[in-house]
């Protein structure tokens, strides 16, 4: 086979982006506390003397790039009366260019390739065009003209923000408890990354995430000004607030979230956590505890089968390590004629859709009766794509219609519809749904460009519910022609484009839409072949396939050693 893979910058996803100097980030509104951060320092100048409005307001904006990052010279550019109002913390605006600011009474600056995070610091996406112009009204004190009301967001260039912050990922659990949900930030990089996501953590997931993903401190609680860590890798937590009322489970889990937070600062080895005086530690833990801890709860699945199955002749095989053998059950004693199958996380049970793509078939992976049984869960479809399980053993099913896309989910023996606004009857190329079962992520195909949306999936009971889907990967210049996707980690997916024969993109793209920055498996690959299937995991542990259309099976970078899967295989997939 013919191949190039060469990587280049992801240019899929659409703007820079930028992040509120939230409660994650830095002091509340009225408090300039510089947070430490990477790069060259920057003092800006305050107001001279003379000013004109125009020069007041550009100024402003850029002592908003102080390094290390703070307002206070910023606020200086503010009238008396807006300086106690001002709120940067509420919301960060970042642009790739801005027209020079113009105006009288009311000065004003038309930000391009504009993009906005919340206060909880997560990305937002484009800045909406009505509000891309910003209105400075002017006024004058003591003889010099000052702001009179500013916008409560930090204003930046896209180029400052890439330069001084990162994503990062806070961790909460599923309504149940069950599996960790990382939810993603992005905080200022530097010494003082664990305090930034420990005030994040503690801020919570917030209400447009019920049902959803939630958390286990209790209500109250605050970080006692930062979280040092020390020279031996010991990150100091010490909250304030009451947690009599937790109980002892709710406490662990509380400290499985610090954990898997705090591990993502490499300074940070081990935690110790105090309220008040008083240490919090886990079940069978000592004064600290290890970042390491509670790996049952990851949301790649800790539990999950590695290895990969696929189809041989008709028959379920597994390939391991490049060596390949017929499964035990049903499904690998004869040929069923399924033309796909998708396995469940603990590697029990095997959802198998027929040629005709119109049913679902279900029976054990491995069973020594050897007339173990095959039952169809589902029938009357039209054409289902690649179903996917979650780790509560939830099969997700779309099928592709002629009215649009249809989806269900199958649990307990039930199938139930889910309303998936922005995927339930479009044209759907693709889908996936986490192993966590928080996001529903679809590309859809469009005239122009094909375009991929996330949908976080609400849990009321047995109820589920879709929130409406959000667009978070574009073409950026070139249209997409989209035909599979595929999990690289938890937060990150691979979409595959085709944009002429014989070449094939597989681009990395984040699930909250923002662009993938800063990491060096952050790429497009571009390979000299038809590539018909994305064969990856939630885990950076294992390999990322892909599969032409003439049957070899090759890796993409970063290349993990594993043998390569048997020549012909067809169908290949991870469990989940």
């Amino acid at each position: 086979m013919r191949r190039l893979v060469v990587p280049l910058l992801l240019l899929l996803c659409a703007g820079c982006v930028g992040l509120p100097e939230s409660g994650a980030v830095q002091e509340v509104a009225g408090r300039s506390t510089p947070v430490l951060d990477e790069g060259f320092p920057y003092a800006p100048r305050p107001p001279q003397p003379g000013e004109s409005r125009d020069e007041i307001v550009s100024h402003f904006l850029d002592a908003m790039t102080a390094n290390p990052i703070t307002t206070s010279v910023a606020r200086q550019f503010l009238a008396e009366e807006a300086r106690g109002s001002w709120n940067p913390e509420a919301r960060m605006i970042t642009y790739t260019d801005a027209s020079t600011p113009t105006g009288s009474s009311t000065v004003e600056v038309e930000l391009r390739g504009a993009n906005h995070l919340d206060a909880a610091g997560s990305w937002q996406g484009r800045l909406p065009e009505a509000e891309a112009t910003i209105e400075f009204p002017m006024t004058r004190e003591d003889g010099e003209w000052r702001i009179a009301r500013a916008p409560d967001a930090m204003i930046v260039p896209s180029s400052w923000f890439d330069q001084r912050y990162r994503r990062a990922s806070l961790y909460f659990f599923d309504p149940t408890g069950r599996i960790l949900v990382p939810e993603q930030v992005f905080v200022p990089r530097g010494g003082q990354l664990a305090t930034a996501l420990m005030r994040g953590l503690i801020r919570g997931p917030g209400n447009s995430l019920r049902g959803v993903s939630r958390s286990f401190f209790p209500n109250g609680l605050s970080l006692d000004l930062s979280a040092p860590v020390s020279a031996t890798g010991v990150a100091e937590v010490a909250l304030q607030g009451d947690v009599s009322t937790a109980g002892s489970e709710a406490l662990d889990l509380m400290i499985v979230q610090i954990a898997w937070t705090l591990r993502q600062d490499p300074s940070v080895q081990r935690v110790r956590v105090t309220v008040g005086d008083s240490p919090i530690t886990g079940s069978g833990t000592g004064s600290d505890f290890a970042v390491g801890i509670g790996q049952i709860y990851d949301p790649s699945g800790v539990y999950a089968w590695e290895d990969m199955f696929g189809l041989r002749e008709g028959r379920l095989v597994s390939s391991i390590d490049g060596r390949e053998s017929r499964v035990r059950g049903p499904f690998g004693r004869r040929d069923h004629g399924l033309r796909d199958v998708s396995i469940d996380l603990p590697a029990d049970q095997v959802a198998g859709v027929t040629q005709a793509g119109d049913r679902v078939l279900l029976a054990r992976v491995d069973d020594d009766d050897r007339h173990g049984s095959v039952r169809t869960v589902h029938s009357g479809a039209t054409d289902l794509l690649h179903p996917a399980w979650d780790h509560a053993g939830r099969l997700w099913l779309l099928d592709r219609r002629p009215q649009g896309a249809m989806v269900t989910v199958w649990a307990d023996g039930v199938s139930r519809r889910v309303r998936v606004p922005g995927v339930t009857g479009e044209e759907v190329v693709d889908f996936l749904v986490s192993r966590d079962g928080s996001r529903l992520v679809a590309a859809l195909d469009r005239p122009r460009s094909d375009v991929v949306v996330v949908s976080r999936l609400v849990h009321e009971g047995r109820r589920i519910r879709a929130t409406p889907a959000r667009a978070v990967l574009r073409g950026a210049g070139d249209p997409l022609d989209l035909s599979d996707l595929g999990w690289r980690s938890p937060t990150e997916a691979a979409a595959l484009n085709r944009p002429i024969a014989n070449l094939s993109e597989v681009g990395t793209f984040s699930v909250d839409g923002s662009p993938v920055v800063g990491s060096g498996d952050t790429t497009t690959e571009l390979v000299r072949d038809d590539i018909v299937r994305l064969v990856g995991a939630p885990s950076e542990e294992l390999p990322f396939w892909v599969v032409p259309d003439e049957g070899t099976v090759f890796q993409l970078p970063p290349e993990r050693e594993a043998g390569v899967p048997l020549f012909g295989i067809e169908a290949l997939t991870y469990v989940g």
